[in-house]
């Protein structure tokens, strides 16, 4: 194996198990690797620091495996996929859809699984982890016996590893919709053409969270809905009419799908732009609660500043379309915008729109999305439910 010597400045890093080493932290020649090898990391001060595969055409040039002597093998993968599953059994009595790999946060970095029924919808976003495709497969095969493996590999993540698009059904027969189950509402889910690895499993505490605060003849506002969610838990609460928006028309054709599988009727659809929606409806005063759950707007540290305009603008709107004393749930799915940056852009608003906020409930990703104290990367999911006082 391949010996890579790191900066001794970053081994109090590794020594608290931070899993990546970045290109500017590295001693050796990045011409010495190739994508995706196994390489033994050494400071020459502290001698060897753990295992790690690597991407010399990436920032994050090494993704570590092991910090400590241990043989990078197909056991070694079983072990930690059937550890992985193990943690998302209690999951499995509430709903029948659970991330059950969660890339570094399960010590398998680069890889994700996500389980629908008998169905694994899966990513391998890295090239250490495409160097263990064969491995990674035969293990799920055999443990959890699927009767389908699609494959929705994140398409950014392997262009910058220097991958091909990866994507379609790797075994078994494609079963076009699979019925999610949450809190007794049933979401219709097309796991080939939805976004990401099928549903957004990692709402799914947050949605029973902000449930709990709907009233009985409430109006509620879901913008960026994907497949209806928020909504749909609002409907069940109670809520007299709901209102439903988001730019794919796919997702809202899939969210009428469910509100009908549900036997809701009290709503109204947008398949539309959710910054112009806002902009040609002009609500004043009429909802009890809003969603706000956009995409990511930074996906680079690069791109927060106009991800804070977004979202401060998306805020705006939602609190001019509250009544006084209604509720606005604050979403970012990126770590770059974090509970700190949501904060801080509800005091602007604040201040801009003379309103008060009271903070209800801090939200994160769900436990089988699990956080890493020592990545804070893997803090990537936050929301503030709050109070808007006029």
């Amino acid at each position: 194996m391949n010996k890579c010597y790191i900066k001794h400045a970053i081994v109090a890093k590794i020594k608290r198990f931070h899993p990546w080493v970045y290109a500017n932290e590295i001693e050796s020649s990045l011409e010495e690797f190739h994508s995706g090898e196994l390489v033994a990391l050494f400071s020459k001060k502290e001698g060897f620091l753990g295992t790690a595969y690597v991407n010399p055409k990436c920032t994050i040039f090494a993704r570590i495996l092991c910090f400590g002597k241990e043989e990078v093998n197909k056991a070694l993968f079983a072990k930690r996929i059937a550890k992985a599953i193990a943690k998302r059994t209690s999951l499995l009595t509430h709903t029948n859809a659970v991330r059950l790999i969660h890339s570094e946060a399960d010590f398998l970095p680069g890889l994700i699984v996500d389980k629908y029924g008998d169905a694994l919808s899966i990513q391998i976003n890295t090239a250490g982890m495409e160097a263990y495709r064969k491995e990674v497969l035969e293990i799920l095969q055999h443990v959890l016996e699927p009767t389908w493996i699609i494959e929705k590999s994140d398409l950014h993540s392997r262009e910058i590893e220097g991958l091909k698009n990866q994507n379609g059904t790797i075994f078994g027969e494609p079963q076009k919709c699979f019925v999610v189950k949450e809190q007794a509402i049933s979401f219709l889910v097309d796991i080939e053409e939805s976004q990401k690895t099928g549903f957004y499993l990692d709402q799914r505490k947050n949605r029973a969270i902000c449930a709990q605060y709907v009233k009985e003849g409430n109006a509620v506002l879901d913008l960026c809905c994907n497949v209806g969610g928020f909504g749909l838990y609002a409907l069940a609460r109670g809520a007299q009419k709901v209102v439903f928006v988001d730019i794919s028309e796919l997702a809202i054709a899939q969210s009428k799908e469910n509100l009908k599988a549900n036997g809701f009727e009290n709503y109204e659809a947008y398949a539309q732009d959710a910054f112009e929606f806002m902009k040609t409806k002009k609500y004043r005063d009429i909802f009890d609660m809003v969603i706000v759950d956009p995409p990511s707007f930074a996906k680079t540290k690069e791109q927060a500043r106009g991800a804070k305009r977004g979202f401060k603008h998306l805020l705006m709107e939602s609190v001019r379309a509250l009544k006084d004393g209604g509720l606005v749930a604050l979403f970012s799915c990126s770590f770059h915008i974090g509970k700190t940056e949501l904060m801080e852009l509800a005091m602007e608003v604040s201040q801009d729109l003379r309103v008060q906020f009271t903070l209800l409930e801090e939200m994160r990703q769900d436990s089988d999305h699990p956080c890493l104290l020592s990545a804070s990367a893997s803090f990537y999911l936050n929301g503030l439910l709050m109070r808007v006082e006029k």
